[in-house]
């Protein structure tokens, strides 16, 4: 049985740019931030620049559906008839604002949550992660294509405006973090040639503790489920040292799976903080690096979300009829 994943279908829509061929090149055709004001402080934000996002009054609820207008239509074939697993931030895990936010989305896509195999993950950055185990089992189980969507708007919670010259003469950016927003699509299919997972788990943190113990867990069970080095490392790291050092600190228990050759990769310092979204985006970006050429070896990608969740997966390619390198 095909049991690599491919991508058949893609978008991308992003505080810094709506075009999902540009958002996926941000490395190399950045966008640089505009300043915003936010109780007197200073910050770097990417706000999607859309007709449809431009009402003030707009909720959370109403950006993801504008956002999410843009990225359909991008997609050469819509996900409405297919189990679509949706990724969201951990803002809205309880079931009251859960609730609300599905029932906006179906008033404005009434077909797009209609399959019986569709799920929900409001976990933040580690819910793409646990998607993509979720669309593994349905793909197994018989399914030809699932979808998997995030939405976040992270800078839309902030209520930033337009800073006033006195603010801008005065008041110094309070954090390194670029606040940006954004909604990722993707169609996955099993094949015999794509990406291969070899391990993924998932865990919860209990913890505020620098030294927590759900990413060392999972760091340890990396280290002792994978055979081969690590090229590349995915981060969720974003300018933010709290951030950073749930991850560095535990970065160590890797060792037996490091090389000097390893590198690191830190799309967000690229997009801006996706939020949920950030994960899926990474998601796709090392999926692109390896289909089209630009990556080989194994990939780990560790999400951690901002209040309890955290991720990893190990990936590789593999072609049809070749010998897998695990």
């Amino acid at each position: 049985m095909a049991s690599c994943l491919t991508v058949t279908d893609y978008a991308a829509v992003l505080g810094k740019t709506a075009d999902t061929e540009w958002a996926l090149q941000l490395d190399v055709m950045p966008v640089e931030p505009v300043l915003a004001s936010q109780a007197g402080q200073l910050r770097q934000v990417n706000r999607l620049a859309n007709p449809d996002l431009e009402d003030p009054d707009l909720s959370f609820a109403g950006r993801l559906v504008a956002m999410l207008k843009k990225l359909r239509s991008q997609l050469s074939l819509l996900p409405d008839a297919a189990p679509v697993l949706l990724v969201l931030p951990e803002q809205v895990a309880g079931e009251q604002a859960l609730a609300g936010v599905v029932q906006t989305l179906r008033q404005a896509f009434p077909e797009l949550l209609g399959h019986s195999a569709c799920q929900l993950f409001p976990y933040g950055r580690s819910a793409a992660l646990m998607a993509i185990n979720a669309a593994r089992q349905l793909l197994t189980a018989g399914e030809s294509v699932v979808w998997i969507i995030g939405l976040d708007s992270p800078v839309s919670a902030m209520s930033v405006k337009e800073p006033t010259i006195a603010e801008l003469a005065e008041c110094q950016i309070s954090d390194n973090v670029v606040w940006s927003e954004g909604a990722v699509a993707l169609a996955l299919q099993h094949s015999k040639t794509g990406l291969c997972c070899h391990y993924l788990a998932a865990d919860a943190t209990v913890s505020s503790a620098t030294q927590e113990l759900a990413i060392a867990q999972l760091f340890d069970a990396v280290a002792a489920n994978t055979d081969s080095a690590l090229t590349r490392i995915y981060l969720p790291d974003n300018g933010s040292s709290e951030l950073t050092a749930c991850w560095q600190s535990s970065y160590q228990r890797l060792a037996p799976r490091i090389e000097q050759t390893t590198q690191l990769s830190l799309p967000a310092y690229s997009t801006g903080e996706l939020g949920a979204a950030g994960g899926l985006y990474r998601f796709l970006h090392l999926y692109l690096a390896y289909s089209n050429a630009n990556q080989q070896g194994v990939t780990l990608q560790c999400e951690i979300s901002e209040r309890l969740y955290r991720a990893v997966a190990v990936f590789s390619w593999q072609q049809a009829g070749s010998i897998s390198e695990f």
